[in-house]
């Protein structure tokens, strides 16, 4: 089920949410790519509904300027990645998907740097309405007295939370632990 968004007319409540997380050949924004692209699109309401989910696998043009521990991390094979997509075809597939959503990643500055400098590179704009939520914020403010978190990442969020977590440092296992991160810290009291 698609949700129907009037740009110029519906609020930040009524637009879809897409939680949404990148892997990438490594850390600089401005000379590292996207790797793969995992998101879940939800109703913008509790208890935020899946209305679907994307996983793109995306070909590195210039894999010489990959860092060799991100790919292993992000576990970067030439088999693993035969049928990638261009970097052109991923973006257009991310835009259907996502139209006028509000982006929600954990740490979303990164994820929104690699996206903009993509839509950048390709000469377009981005499918995402102009507001942001991020989790790992959420996170901070919703449990910074608990002490016995030690960093504000994803994997201990979601151990301190006891969020089931699928494969690390794969594109859309990470943003469905940022989806249950986030449905239960807007839970809690």
């Amino acid at each position: 089920m698609d949700i129907k968004v009037d740009a110029a007319k519906t609020s930040m409540r009524s637009r879809p949410l897409i939680f949404l997380d990148l892997e990438s050949t490594g850390l600089n924004v401005q000379e590292h790519e996207i790797l793969e692209i995992g998101a879940l699109k939800t109703n913008p309401r509790p208890p935020f509904r899946v209305l679907g989910e994307l996983e793109i696998k995306v070909k590195p043009e210039n894999l010489e300027k990959a860092d060799k521990d991100a790919l292993k991390i992000a576990g970067f094979s030439s088999e693993g990645w035969k049928d990638a997509l261009p970097l052109k075809e991923a973006l257009l597939l991310l835009d259907k998907f996502a139209q006028d959503g509000v982006l929600v990643g954990f740490n979303v500055t990164y994820d929104w740097a690699m996206l903009d400098r993509a839509y950048f590179s390709q000469g377009r704009c981005d499918p995402f309405y102009y507001h942001r939520l991020d989790v790992m914020s959420m996170a901070y403010f919703k449990l910074f007295k608990k002490r016995t978190i030690a960093r504000f990442s994803l994997g201990n969020i979601v151990k301190f939370l006891k969020v089931e977590r699928g494969t690390k440092h794969r594109a859309l296992e990470d943003a469905r632990a940022t989806y249950l991160a986030f449905r239960a810290l807007f839970a809690l009291k």
